[in-house]
Protein backbone atom coordinates (compact mmCIF):
# COMPACT_ATOMS: atom_id res chain seq x y z
CA UNK A 1 0.00 0.00 0.00
CA UNK A 2 1.29 3.79 -0.41
CA UNK A 3 2.17 5.62 2.20
CA UNK A 4 -0.50 8.15 4.04
CA UNK A 5 0.03 11.96 2.61
CA UNK A 6 -0.09 13.50 6.39
CA UNK A 7 3.61 13.19 6.71
CA UNK A 8 3.41 10.99 9.75
CA UNK A 9 4.12 7.29 8.23
CA UNK A 10 6.83 6.55 5.35
CA UNK A 11 6.01 8.38 2.05
CA UNK A 12 4.51 6.32 -1.24
CA UNK A 13 8.60 6.23 -2.78
CA UNK A 14 9.87 5.43 0.70
CA UNK A 15 7.77 2.41 1.22
CA UNK A 16 8.57 1.15 -2.14
CA UNK A 17 12.09 1.50 -1.43
CA UNK A 18 11.36 -1.24 1.40
CA UNK A 19 10.23 -3.49 -0.57
CA UNK A 20 13.14 -3.37 -3.11
CA UNK A 21 15.63 -3.80 -0.13
CA UNK A 22 14.49 -7.35 0.73
CA UNK A 23 16.98 -8.30 -1.39
CA UNK A 24 17.71 -12.02 -2.24
CA UNK A 25 21.53 -12.75 -1.42
CA UNK A 26 23.06 -16.51 -3.29
CA UNK A 27 25.33 -18.85 -1.68
CA UNK A 28 27.52 -17.66 0.85
CA UNK A 29 29.81 -17.78 3.78
CA UNK A 30 30.09 -14.52 5.22
CA UNK A 31 30.20 -16.12 8.84
CA UNK A 32 31.95 -18.71 11.05
CA UNK A 33 30.27 -19.47 14.20
CA UNK A 34 27.61 -21.98 15.32
CA UNK A 35 25.48 -22.70 18.02
CA UNK A 36 27.53 -26.35 18.14
CA UNK A 37 30.21 -26.67 16.61
CA UNK A 38 29.51 -30.16 15.63
CA UNK A 39 26.76 -29.43 13.13
CA UNK A 40 27.35 -28.42 9.24
CA UNK A 41 25.59 -26.92 7.12
CA UNK A 42 23.99 -28.29 4.11
CA UNK A 43 24.35 -26.74 0.53
CA UNK A 44 20.37 -25.96 1.09
CA UNK A 45 21.08 -24.35 4.35
CA UNK A 46 24.05 -22.05 2.56
CA UNK A 47 21.41 -21.43 -0.20
CA UNK A 48 18.57 -20.10 1.38
CA UNK A 49 17.84 -16.46 0.70
CA UNK A 50 18.26 -14.05 3.72
CA UNK A 51 16.06 -10.81 2.96
CA UNK A 52 17.08 -7.27 4.77
CA UNK A 53 14.07 -5.52 5.98
CA UNK A 54 15.71 -1.84 5.77
CA UNK A 55 13.81 1.23 6.40
CA UNK A 56 16.60 4.27 4.95
CA UNK A 57 17.36 6.81 7.21
CA UNK A 58 16.10 9.41 5.01
CA UNK A 59 11.90 7.36 4.93
CA UNK A 60 11.63 8.12 8.97
CA UNK A 61 9.32 10.93 9.08
CA UNK A 62 7.84 12.93 12.17
CA UNK A 63 11.08 13.62 14.41
CA UNK A 64 14.52 15.00 13.85
CA UNK A 65 17.09 12.34 13.80
CA UNK A 66 21.20 12.94 14.30
CA UNK A 67 23.09 9.71 13.04
CA UNK A 68 25.30 8.24 15.18
CA UNK A 69 29.14 8.11 14.09
CA UNK A 70 29.54 3.93 14.25
CA UNK A 71 29.68 4.36 17.71
CA UNK A 72 28.88 2.13 20.89
CA UNK A 73 25.84 2.96 22.28
CA UNK A 74 27.27 4.71 24.97
CA UNK A 75 28.70 7.59 22.85
CA UNK A 76 25.27 7.57 20.91
CA UNK A 77 22.62 10.66 21.22
CA UNK A 78 20.35 10.75 23.91
CA UNK A 79 16.88 9.80 22.68
CA UNK A 80 17.53 8.26 19.37
CA UNK A 81 16.46 4.76 19.41
CA UNK A 82 16.40 3.20 16.31
CA UNK A 83 13.66 2.62 14.02
CA UNK A 84 12.73 -1.24 12.85
CA UNK A 85 9.11 -1.13 11.88
CA UNK A 86 7.58 -4.51 12.51
CA UNK A 87 7.19 -7.44 10.57
CA UNK A 88 5.29 -10.67 10.77
CA UNK A 89 5.03 -14.11 9.38
CA UNK A 90 1.54 -15.85 8.58
CA UNK A 91 0.55 -19.90 9.29
CA UNK A 92 0.81 -20.13 5.30
CA UNK A 93 4.29 -18.14 5.53
CA UNK A 94 3.67 -14.76 3.80
CA UNK A 95 5.85 -12.02 5.04
CA UNK A 96 4.27 -8.47 6.15
CA UNK A 97 5.78 -5.39 6.90
CA UNK A 98 4.28 -2.83 9.34
CA UNK A 99 5.93 0.81 9.02
CA UNK A 100 6.00 2.90 12.17
CA UNK A 101 3.85 5.60 12.38
CA UNK A 102 4.05 8.55 15.28
CA UNK A 103 0.15 8.44 15.65
CA UNK A 104 -1.26 5.07 14.45
CA UNK A 105 1.57 3.39 15.63
CA UNK A 106 1.52 0.75 12.67
CA UNK A 107 1.04 1.87 9.26
CA UNK A 108 -1.06 -0.30 6.95
CA UNK A 109 0.46 -3.41 6.11
CA UNK A 110 2.22 -4.17 2.93
CA UNK A 111 2.94 -8.34 1.95
CA UNK A 112 6.55 -8.02 1.32
CA UNK A 113 6.83 -12.08 0.13
CA UNK A 114 5.63 -15.91 0.02
CA UNK A 115 7.88 -18.27 1.09
CA UNK A 116 9.04 -17.62 5.04
CA UNK A 117 7.08 -21.31 6.06
CA UNK A 118 10.46 -22.17 7.53
CA UNK A 119 11.52 -18.76 8.80
CA UNK A 120 11.65 -19.52 12.77
CA UNK A 121 12.02 -15.87 13.66
CA UNK A 122 14.12 -12.96 13.18
CA UNK A 123 15.31 -9.71 14.31
CA UNK A 124 16.66 -6.37 12.36
CA UNK A 125 19.98 -5.09 13.50
CA UNK A 126 21.21 -1.42 13.69
CA UNK A 127 25.05 -2.37 13.15
CA UNK A 128 26.38 1.33 12.27
CA UNK A 129 24.72 3.07 14.78
CA UNK A 130 22.76 5.73 12.37
CA UNK A 131 19.56 4.62 13.82
CA UNK A 132 17.75 2.36 11.00
CA UNK A 133 18.59 -1.07 10.24
CA UNK A 134 21.07 -2.18 8.19
CA UNK A 135 21.17 -6.22 8.69
CA UNK A 136 18.46 -9.11 9.78
CA UNK A 137 19.34 -11.94 11.31
CA UNK A 138 17.46 -15.15 10.66
CA UNK A 139 16.87 -18.63 12.34
CA UNK A 140 15.27 -20.69 10.59
CA UNK A 141 13.15 -23.94 11.55
CA UNK A 142 16.08 -26.22 10.36
CA UNK A 143 18.81 -24.76 12.95
CA UNK A 144 20.03 -22.66 10.45
CA UNK A 145 21.13 -18.74 10.99
CA UNK A 146 22.00 -16.66 8.58
CA UNK A 147 22.53 -12.62 8.53
CA UNK A 148 21.86 -10.15 5.64
CA UNK A 149 26.08 -11.12 4.33
CA UNK A 150 24.91 -14.63 4.28
CA UNK A 151 24.69 -17.76 5.95
CA UNK A 152 26.52 -18.27 9.77
CA UNK A 153 26.02 -21.24 10.85
CA UNK A 154 23.89 -24.69 11.60
CA UNK A 155 23.22 -26.08 15.03
CA UNK A 156 20.93 -23.12 16.12
CA UNK A 157 18.14 -25.49 17.46
CA UNK A 158 20.01 -26.34 21.04
CA UNK A 159 18.42 -23.25 21.87
CA UNK A 160 14.63 -22.60 22.26
CA UNK A 161 14.49 -18.82 21.89
CA UNK A 162 17.26 -16.93 19.60
CA UNK A 163 17.11 -12.96 19.41
CA UNK A 164 19.12 -9.57 19.39
CA UNK A 165 18.59 -7.36 21.38
CA UNK A 166 21.58 -4.57 20.51
CA UNK A 167 24.57 -3.86 20.51
CA UNK A 168 25.43 -5.20 24.25
CA UNK A 169 29.13 -5.39 24.72
CA UNK A 170 30.72 -2.20 22.80
CA UNK A 171 32.21 -4.02 19.48
CA UNK A 172 30.40 -2.41 16.96
CA UNK A 173 27.41 -4.42 15.87
CA UNK A 174 24.66 -6.09 17.07
CA UNK A 175 24.91 -9.00 19.42
CA UNK A 176 23.33 -12.60 19.47
CA UNK A 177 21.91 -14.40 22.57
CA UNK A 178 20.51 -17.73 22.72
CA UNK A 179 19.02 -19.58 25.97
CA UNK A 180 19.32 -23.30 25.73
CA UNK A 181 16.91 -26.32 27.31
CA UNK A 182 18.90 -25.86 30.75
CA UNK A 183 18.10 -22.52 31.01
CA UNK A 184 21.37 -21.32 30.04
CA UNK A 185 21.70 -18.25 28.50
CA UNK A 186 24.93 -18.03 26.19
CA UNK A 187 26.41 -14.75 24.02
CA UNK A 188 27.83 -14.11 20.65
CA UNK A 189 29.41 -10.65 20.03
CA UNK A 190 28.43 -9.44 16.93
CA UNK A 191 30.49 -7.39 14.11
CA UNK A 192 28.41 -5.98 11.80
CA UNK A 193 29.38 -7.63 9.31
CA UNK A 194 27.57 -11.20 9.63
CA UNK A 195 30.45 -12.66 11.43
CA UNK A 196 30.09 -13.89 15.62
CA UNK A 197 32.53 -14.96 17.90
CA UNK A 198 32.64 -17.94 19.92
CA UNK A 199 29.85 -18.55 22.12
CA UNK A 200 30.54 -17.81 26.24
CA UNK A 201 28.10 -18.18 29.01
CA UNK A 202 26.28 -15.55 30.37
CA UNK A 203 23.98 -16.73 32.95
CA UNK A 204 21.74 -19.70 33.90
CA UNK A 205 18.01 -20.12 35.25
CA UNK A 206 16.83 -18.39 32.67
CA UNK A 207 14.27 -21.34 31.65
CA UNK A 208 12.12 -19.45 34.59
CA UNK A 209 10.94 -17.46 31.19
CA UNK A 210 8.13 -17.84 29.15
CA UNK A 211 9.33 -15.15 26.77
CA UNK A 212 12.48 -13.06 26.54
CA UNK A 213 12.75 -9.81 24.22
CA UNK A 214 14.63 -6.58 23.81
CA UNK A 215 15.28 -4.38 21.17
CA UNK A 216 17.23 -0.84 22.51
CA UNK A 217 17.52 1.01 25.44
CA UNK A 218 14.21 1.18 27.57
CA UNK A 219 16.18 2.80 30.40
CA UNK A 220 17.53 6.58 29.07
CA UNK A 221 21.60 5.27 29.55
CA UNK A 222 21.98 4.30 26.03
CA UNK A 223 22.87 0.26 26.44
CA UNK A 224 20.76 -2.10 25.54
CA UNK A 225 17.94 -3.54 27.55
CA UNK A 226 16.27 -6.99 27.78
CA UNK A 227 12.52 -7.59 29.32
CA UNK A 228 11.30 -11.01 30.38
CA UNK A 229 8.52 -12.16 31.23
CA UNK A 230 7.54 -15.43 34.14
CA UNK A 231 5.33 -17.75 34.13
CA UNK A 232 3.41 -16.19 36.91
CA UNK A 233 2.92 -13.32 34.09
CA UNK A 234 5.69 -10.81 35.86
CA UNK A 235 7.76 -8.81 33.32
CA UNK A 236 11.01 -8.23 34.75
CA UNK A 237 13.19 -5.63 33.12
CA UNK A 238 17.30 -6.44 33.18
CA UNK A 239 19.26 -3.14 32.57
CA UNK A 240 22.06 -3.20 30.01
CA UNK A 241 25.73 -2.58 31.09
CA UNK A 242 27.47 -2.07 28.44
CA UNK A 243 29.80 -5.25 29.03
CA UNK A 244 29.82 -8.60 27.05
CA UNK A 245 30.73 -10.56 29.83
CA UNK A 246 28.41 -9.48 32.26
CA UNK A 247 25.87 -7.98 29.65
CA UNK A 248 22.88 -7.35 32.17
CA UNK A 249 22.39 -5.96 36.03
CA UNK A 250 20.22 -7.29 38.52
CA UNK A 251 16.52 -7.59 37.38
CA UNK A 252 13.89 -5.23 38.59
CA UNK A 253 9.64 -5.61 38.43
CA UNK A 254 8.21 -4.14 35.61
CA UNK A 255 4.51 -5.21 36.68
CA UNK A 256 2.15 -8.40 36.61
CA UNK A 257 0.04 -9.21 34.81
CA UNK A 258 1.77 -10.19 31.60
CA UNK A 259 0.54 -13.77 30.91
CA UNK A 260 -2.03 -12.11 29.34
CA UNK A 261 -0.26 -11.86 25.97
CA UNK A 262 0.56 -14.55 23.93
CA UNK A 263 3.75 -12.79 22.29
CA UNK A 264 5.83 -9.66 22.77
CA UNK A 265 7.82 -8.02 20.84
CA UNK A 266 10.37 -5.31 21.64
CA UNK A 267 10.06 -2.97 18.07
CA UNK A 268 12.23 -0.18 19.04
CA UNK A 269 10.46 3.11 18.12
CA UNK A 270 7.51 2.87 16.69
CA UNK A 271 5.99 5.88 17.29
CA UNK A 272 8.77 7.95 16.33
CA UNK A 273 9.22 9.73 19.84
CA UNK A 274 12.80 8.47 20.05
CA UNK A 275 12.19 5.96 22.75
CA UNK A 276 12.15 2.17 22.47
CA UNK A 277 8.37 0.58 22.71
CA UNK A 278 6.88 -2.72 22.80
CA UNK A 279 3.99 -4.51 21.37
CA UNK A 280 2.35 -6.89 22.89
CA UNK A 281 -0.48 -9.60 21.45
CA UNK A 282 -3.31 -11.36 23.09
CA UNK A 283 -4.50 -14.59 21.98
CA UNK A 284 -7.44 -13.35 20.54
CA UNK A 285 -5.31 -11.30 17.96
CA UNK A 286 -5.89 -7.75 19.88
CA UNK A 287 -2.71 -5.93 19.62
CA UNK A 288 -1.80 -3.70 22.32
CA UNK A 289 1.17 -0.91 22.14
CA UNK A 290 3.28 0.12 25.23
CA UNK A 291 4.99 3.16 24.30
CA UNK A 292 8.76 3.47 26.08
CA UNK A 293 9.49 5.94 28.87
CA UNK A 294 13.17 5.82 28.79
CA UNK A 295 12.76 5.68 32.82
CA UNK A 296 13.73 2.70 34.48
CA UNK A 297 11.46 2.70 37.23
CA UNK A 298 8.67 2.51 34.61
CA UNK A 299 9.98 1.75 31.60
CA UNK A 300 6.48 1.61 29.68
CA UNK A 301 3.34 3.80 29.62
CA UNK A 302 -0.37 2.38 30.09
CA UNK A 303 -1.17 0.44 26.96
CA UNK A 304 -3.33 1.32 23.99
CA UNK A 305 -4.79 -1.11 21.96
CA UNK A 306 -3.43 -0.34 17.99
CA UNK A 307 -5.07 -3.19 16.16
CA UNK A 308 -7.14 -6.74 16.15
CA UNK A 309 -6.89 -9.93 14.04
CA UNK A 310 -3.50 -10.32 14.50
CA UNK A 311 -3.76 -14.16 15.48
CA UNK A 312 -3.52 -14.85 11.90
CA UNK A 313 0.95 -14.52 12.30
CA UNK A 314 2.49 -17.33 13.60
CA UNK A 315 5.83 -15.17 14.79
CA UNK A 316 6.01 -11.31 14.49
CA UNK A 317 9.35 -9.38 15.33
CA UNK A 318 11.04 -6.42 14.31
Amino acid sequence: MPGTSNGRSLTSLSRLALVLAMGTLSTAAAGTASADTSASPTSADAARITRAAHIPQEAVSGRSRTPTAAASPATAASGTAAVFGMFAIDTRGNLYSYAPDSADVLAPREQLATDFADVRTAGSADDDGDGVADDTWVWTTNGGLSSSYGYVGGGWNIYDSVFTPGDLGGAQGYDVLGRDADGVLWFYYGYGDGTLTARHKVGSSWDQYTQLTGKGDLTGDQRPDLVARDSSGVLWLYKGTGDGNAPFEARTKVGSGWNQFDALVATGDMDLDGKADLIARQPSGDLYFYRGTGDAAAPFAAKRQVGHGYQTYRVMFS
